[in-house]
């Protein structure tokens, strides 16, 4: 978790500011979220780091003091199947290489088509980075079609 804590510091750094009331200084405290390639983890700064003592990953018990940050999610390149019935989200990666199918470079189904398929991605903010030769935006129709072929295998369960 060392990229999560380096966050934390980053954005209690930056984000972090006290209100001035009545000659009284009130914290306003941040919360942070940290999606990377296969977990999101949430942390909270108010003035004070909050450190666990205690903690459990990949199920075993760490006993050693450090930031109290959580996993609460899969990240961006985290896959995405349909087995079994139902959704599944990881624990195989995309990778950056190739990456989700969005990236161009015949990649995998993953949270971040997701993301650009329910418009919560924008590509025109994005620079044209992607493709074989990195001089593409995100691909939107590939994504689409992906979708629609996972969806078709839905339905025809």
């Amino acid at each position: 978790l060392s990229g999560p804590a380096g966050g934390v510091v980053g954005y209690a750094s930056t984000a972090f500011e006290k209100e001035i009331t009545n000659d009284k200084i009130k914290p306003k405290a941040v919360i942070g979220l940290d999606m990377g390639g296969t977990s999101s983890d949430v942390s909270r700064f108010d003035g004070s780091y909050e450190h666990v003592f205690e903690t459990v990953t990949a199920g075993i018990t760490l006993q050693s003091p450090q930031l109290d940050i959580n996993t609460v999610a899969a990240g961006g390149g985290s896959r995405l199947f349909f087995k079994g019935g139902m959704f599944a989200v990881g624990p195989e990666s995309s990778g950056a290489h190739p990456g989700p199918i969005c990236y161009r470079k015949n990649g995998y189904l993953a949270v971040t088509d997701a993301n650009v398929y329910l418009g919560r991605i924008l590509p025109k903010y994005f620079p044209c980075i992607f493709g074989s030769n990195e001089d593409q935006p995100l691909d939107t129709v590939e994504t689409a079609k992906a979708f629609e072929s996972i969806s078709a295998q839905i339905n025809a369960e």
